[in-house]
């Protein structure tokens, strides 16, 4: 608010602002260190922190500022509000918060005008590393920084005469097998160094190119550290200090390869500064920018101002107030209660360990092996997710095979038939691993809806949720072995022939859609738990991992559920 405008309007504002994005800002503030935060983003903490710290380093630049008020800031009030209410109606915390970046642009523009916005571009876009990256988005970074961490922490490990063999991102040393886990990417190195690095560039370099140029030296630098962290931790397990490469040393050792990272972007500084000792200098901000053309508008009341943006504000927190928080929970038969024995053949059940159920969010699951006396065995895996409103999101299983060093040859959606007659896309990967062959077909689906992709099922959770007040779904994933010189089709027709019988059988335990209002139930917690019609809705949710790296992990995990 400019200083003319009277304090309580200010007061108001942030009152507003406070109601609007209370939880919001809460569960952002647990994800960086509460008990259960998420270690990759933990540096996010200091990101308003430093952006604070600029804005009053700069403040007696930005009260010199004259007030131009903009209406080109109300279309960006409008759409973070809308942005706000599709988040949190459709089981997405993505969308509340970088919102909330753009409401606060919004406002500057509309109160102050663009020369204002333009001089606090700087904090206000720093503001973004604060947001954790989507678990649908970062899974599709982490996977490949995975496998060329094996690749070039067994490259290293070979040229030092250690005998290793990698399969994916699992190393396999003489003692024991090291798995490159996703705390072990190096993502969370660095997510932290690059927000370091700009962190550093703004305080130590007024020259802007030189300030790029640190923040895209941090990119190589902490691959190059992560790599030889790795490097040394199968160092020690090959010659016998196993127990040293986890547990507080493994810990230790991050720290201290972090901060030879921080003394490697010092150096690179250090090079730059002497070889090019002068340049062009970077102002601090653009405060000193001139008028903005005519042609802006300039609103004088400022009563208009504070009405136009109270009221879409104070309509939206009481529409999101007066919206129901308790979610439909529908009543399901436990998977675990599906049959072991269908026809001749017999069921055996797998567990996930503790350490893995933390990676996948501890979804309600069923894994089990079905074995016939002539035939191969045919493994069923269901994850149900109840909700996903925590921001559990999809996983998609393409993403784990390579880590298991499972490598696709065949990929492609088709559609699969199923005994009533419909048919469903599905994904069905033939994948292969020293020779050995298998067949998959997976899908995600919810509420009787049944999806290949993973962005799709991502829009149907986001529509269902805001539609429905339902966030369930699940993934389904059948595989089996393939024979000498068994094409996909033909293991697909022997699979299908035990999956024909067992699919029907979901509908008694994933639920499709709710009864009617006769058959509502009140859960423990008070919230309305109406029951459903059965069927089968599949969704796996991949929660960011917490903590340092487990020792068993997704590349662990995909071997595993690949029996």
């Amino acid at each position: 608010m400019p200083s003319k405008s009277p304090r309580w309007q200010a007061v108001a504002l942030l009152l507003l602002l406070a109601w609007l994005y209370a939880s919001v800002v809460a569960h952002l503030f647990l994800q960086w260190v509460g008990p259960h935060s998420d270690p990759n983003f933990q540096h996010g903490i200091f990101v308003p922190l430093f952006a604070l710290f600029v804005l009053w380093q700069d403040r007696k630049r930005l009260k010199a500022i004259p007030s131009t008020p903009s209406w080109a800031g109300l279309p960006l009030v409008v759409l973070s509000l809308l942005m706000l209410v599709l988040g949190i109606l459709g089981a997405d915390i993505f969308l509340p918060r970088v919102s909330l970046l753009i409401l606060l642009a919004g406002l500057i523009i509309l109160f102050q005008g663009w020369t204002f916005f333009r001089a606090v571009l700087f904090p206000w876009a720093f503001l973004i590393l604060m947001i954790p990256i989507p678990t649908l988005i970062i899974s599709q970074i982490t996977f490949p920084l995975q496998l060329l961490a094996a690749r070039l922490s067994t490259a290293l490990l070979e040229l030092v005469n250690v005998p290793v063999l990698r399969k994916g991102n699992v190393m396999y040393l003489a003692s024991m097998p090291l798995d490159i886990v996703d705390a072990c990417s190096g993502i969370r190195s660095l997510l932290s160094l690059v927000t370091l690095s700009i962190i550093y560039g703004y305080l130590m370099e007024t020259r802007m190119w030189v300030r790029v140029l640190l923040v895209c030296s941090a990119v190589p630098i902490a691959v190059a550290a992560n790599n030889f962290r790795i490097f040394g931790t199968g160092l020690l397990v090959q010659y016998g200090y196993a127990d040293e490469a986890e547990g507080f040393y493994h810990a230790l050792g991050g720290v201290l390869i972090f901060a030879v990272a921080l003394i490697m972007l010092f150096t690179v500084h250090r090079v730059i500064s002497l070889i090019w000792k002068s340049g062009p200098a970077a102002p601090r901000n653009v405060a000193h920018l001139e008028e903005q053309p005519v042609g802006y508008i300039r609103m004088k009341s400022r009563r208009l101002l504070f009405g136009i943006v109270s009221v879409p504000m104070l309509a939206t927190a009481i529409v999101m107030q007066a919206h129901s928080s308790a979610e439909i929970i529908p009543r399901h038969d436990p998977l675990s209660s599906l049959p072991s024995q269908i026809g001749g053949w017999a069921g055996a059940d797998d567990t996930i360990s503790p350490e893995e159920l933390d990676i996948l969010g501890h979804p309600e699951y069923v894994m089990r092996d079905y074995e016939d006396s002539s035939q191969p065995w045919i493994n069923f895996y269901i994850a149900f997710f109840p909700s996903q409103k925590a921001g559990d999101t999809i996983h998609s299983p393409e993403h784990c095979l390579p880590g298991a060093g499972w490598i696709p040859t065949s990929r492609e959606v088709i559609q699969l038939t199923q005994p009533d007659g419909s048919s469903i896309p599905v994904n069905r990967y033939v994948v292969e691993e020293s020779g050995e062959r298998r067949l998959l077909l997976w899908w995600f689906q919810a509420h009787g809806r049944a999806v290949a992709s993973a962005w799709q099922a991502k829009y149907y959770l986001i529509s269902d949720s805001i539609h429905m007040n339902r966030s369930d779904g699940a993934l389904v994933r059948l595989m089996t072995p393939m024979l000498d010189g068994e094409s996909p089709d033909a293991a697909q027709a022997r699979m299908m022939k035990l999956g024909s019988q067992f699919l029907p059988l979901l509908d008694n335990y994933i639920p499709r859609e709710v009864w009617s209002e006769n058959h509502v139930e009140t859960t423990a917690l008070g919230c309305p738990r109406e029951r459903s019609s059965p069927s089968f809705s599949f969704n796996l949710a991949l929660k960011n991992v917490a903590g340092p790296c487990p020792p068993d992990s997704r590349g662990r995990l995909s071997l595993h559920l690949l029996r």
